[in-house]
């Protein structure tokens, strides 16, 4: 009589938050969800520029009043078992004790900005939108970087986003958590 074999797939190491901040820095980066060590793909051009220029925009208007501080791809530690690194991350001056000692945002930021890439779009909608969401980020922007388009996000008191404005490629945006602020992706890109 033969032998059968029997083959069996890959165990799925868990990893604790501990083991996940005992990861050397990046290059590669990484993301926490879960127990599971998500790698980050390395963004393209465009979504770059589109993160520099609209990081420039904030700080110029969060420093002239005083309103908190901003942050590009740090880490935030939503839970103990979320940890992620989204493209921008503002936190109001009444907030600023979240940003702890080993320089990493500990709990729900007041604005989290993801701009979107094609490898990142159901991330961005779906679990990062949730786990935003759940953790009470209470505002949230997804950015399309070929497109130019903001859709902004409020969390309302019953606990879900309310999306408070779609913007399209040319149109101003003036976000609600930033009184008296107009941007326009587009004209940021040519300029």
């Amino acid at each position: 009589m033969a032998e059968t074999a029997t083959i069996s797939s890959p165990q799925k190491h868990e990893v604790s938050l501990e083991e996940f901040r005992n990861l050397p820095e990046g290059p590669p980066d990484y993301e926490f969800e879960e127990g599971e060590v998500i790698p980050l793909a390395r963004p393209h051009g465009r979504h770059q520029l589109v993160l520099i220029r609209l990081g420039a925009a904030l700080v110029s208007y969060i420093t002239q009043r005083k309103a908190g501080r901003i942050w590009p791809e740090i880490d935030v530690e939503l839970t103990e078992r979320k940890s992620y690194v989204p493209d921008l991350v503002y936190l109001a001056q009444e907030h600023l004790d979240r940003m702890g000692n080993d320089g990493k945002i500990h709990g729900a930021p007041d604005l989290v900005v993801e701009v979107s890439s094609p490898g990142t779009v159901s991330r961005d909608r779906v679990t990062k939108f949730n786990a935003y969401l759940e953790a009470g980020v209470s505002w949230y922007w997804i950015i399309d970087p070929q497109e130019l388009t903001i859709e902004e996000y409020n969390r309302h008191e019953d606990g879900y986003y309310w999306r408070t404005k779609s913007i399209d490629a040319g149109d101003v945006f003036r976000p609600d958590l930033f009184p008296g602020l107009e941007l326009n992706l587009k004209e940021m890109m040519e300029g």
